[in-house]
């Protein structure tokens, strides 16, 4: 398994903030209706929208700035046809360590051993 980080395209983080910031503004609209209606539960609940709403903006900067990825995905490395991203001297060594713990067979080693052969390389 391979790790490898991911992030959000520039474009992606400018699109993200900007949204943020419109939410923002609409909190502040609805927080102004809230304080001049007196609803402690309305403020409360705007209190904890602009907490989440300040998460998501330091999460977009942090993506703008950083060039480091913020997701690590494993990944196989085995390709589709399953015979693996790596090159075929890699795979030998490694059905000989196979052979060697004593995993395979001596007939099942010569015959992955030429197949490996046969692939292009």
């Amino acid at each position: 398994m391979n790790k490898m980080s991911v992030r959000p395209t520039k474009p992606v983080a400018v699109m993200g903030m900007v949204a943020a910031l419109a939410m923002g503004a609409f909190g502040l609209f609805f927080l102004g209706l809230l304080i001049k209606e007196g609803s402690g539960v309305g403020i409360a609940f705007m209190a904890v929208w602009f907490v989440v709403l300040g998460v998501i903006i330091a999460y977009y900067v942090y993506t703008l700035k950083s060039r480091k990825g913020i997701i690590e995905i494993e990944m196989d490395s085995a390709t589709p046809d399953g015979s693996g991203a790596q090159g075929f001297d890699a795979r030998l060594r490694r059905l000989e360590l196979l052979k060697k713990d004593g995993l395979v067979t001596e007939e099942e080693y010569r015959t992955k051993r030429a197949e490996i052969m046969a692939d292009k390389w």
